[in-house]
């Protein structure tokens, strides 16, 4: 796994995640980093976006699902050559995108957590 150096910004407006609508007709929403590499772009947390009606059919929202679900790697290298455009999401989507993916690190540390105890057989110390 490749060691990913983050400077995390103080506002989410500079939080660099970015739209990409790919030549294969799909959208992802992902963090994207600096790199020199003009042939790819790094990117990390892809997540494939998509609207989908509701239950009753009068209203779409949007719906986020890893776009890369069965992946070790956190760092994932797309081929500029694949990609039909970028750009700048609006701030109420990277506030969403980021809220899923700190929610998916909270149930992460949550679930650890809970293992650790069952090892120990949920005891404590006083």
């Amino acid at each position: 796994m490749e060691d990913i150096e983050k400077k995390f910004p103080d506002k989410l407006e500079d939080v660099p995640v970015k739209f990409f609508k790919l030549i294969s007709g799909e959208s992802i929403i992902a963090y994207v980093h600096d790199e020199d590499n003009l042939d790819t772009i790094a990117i990390e947390e892809p997540m494939k976006m998509v609207m989908e009606d509701n239950l009753f059919g009068d209203e779409q929202q949007l719906v986020f699902s890893p776009y890369l679900p069965f992946s070790e790697s956190k760092l994932h290298h797309m081929a500029v050559n694949n990609i039909m455009f970028e750009t700048d999401v609006h701030l109420d989507i990277k506030a969403y995108y980021m809220k899923i993916l700190l929610d998916q690190v909270e149930g992460i540390e949550r679930d650890k957590l809970e293992t650790s105890m069952a090892i120990r057989g949920n005891s404590s110390i006083h």
